[in-house]
């Protein structure tokens, strides 16, 4: 079970995310909603700690997961809202690269590398790819390791429309074997297909 404990941060003396607070239980997608710049993307790098918080905790099994690299890389995985690659890799090597930093062997999974068509771009140099490309490697990224608890950040903006089903029933599948779901997005017919329950932030505070 992932546990939010009253998470905040500031830039500049300007508080951006006020204290939040949530219980995500296996098996289950919560929604994150909310206007451009209202903190949810705040709030998504904070749990992925991307960023430090000022203050609060993120606990998974009752135990606090702030700075515990192993969490981070096998039980976590992370979209942001803009894919965040090595340019001057492949697509294999992208692949490959976070496969090692997670401990996980062999070449990338056949039945992920099928869900974002990637196999006929791992020789790709990352710099090649159109958006849609590059946003098909971030979720693979997010995915490697087969993790218990995914943050997904407007995952389908800018994702090639075909793959946007795909994914979709993929994710169902995913909460439905146990897995804890964390989805942002402007659109209400994914949250409303996704989630069960749906927090909405604005001006950095949580109003739902």
């Amino acid at each position: 079970m992932l546990e939010i404990r009253q998470l905040y941060k500031s830039y500049q003396g300007r508080q951006v995310l006020s204290p939040v607070s949530f219980v995500l239980p296996p098996g289950q997608c919560l929604g994150l909603a909310g206007s451009n710049g209202s903190g949810k993307s705040t709030l998504l790098r904070l749990i992925a700690q991307i960023e430090r918080p000022d203050g609060g905790d993120v606990l998974y099994g009752g135990r606090c997961v702030l700075g515990n690299r192993q969490f981070l890389r096998k039980a976590l995985g992370y979209v942001p809202q803009t894919p965040e690659l090595a340019r001057d890799l492949s697509v294999h090597q992208q692949l490959a690269l976070w496969q090692s930093a997670c401990g996980v062997s062999g070449p990338p999974p056949g039945d992920i590398l099928e869900l974002l068509g990637l196999e006929p771009l791992l020789k790709k140099p990352i710099r090649a790819l159109s958006g849609g490309m590059a946003q098909r490697v971030s979720i693979a990224l997010a995915l490697l390791a087969r993790p218990r608890v995914l943050l997904m950040d407007e995952a389908t903006s800018g994702l090639d429309r075909d793959y946007v089903p795909r994914l979709l029933d993929w994710l169902e599948g995913y909460t439905s074997g146990g897995g804890s779901l964390v989805w942002c997005s402007h659109h209400p017919q994914e949250l409303d297909r996704l989630c069960g329950a749906v927090l909405r932030l604005e001006e950095g505070k949580l109003i739902a």
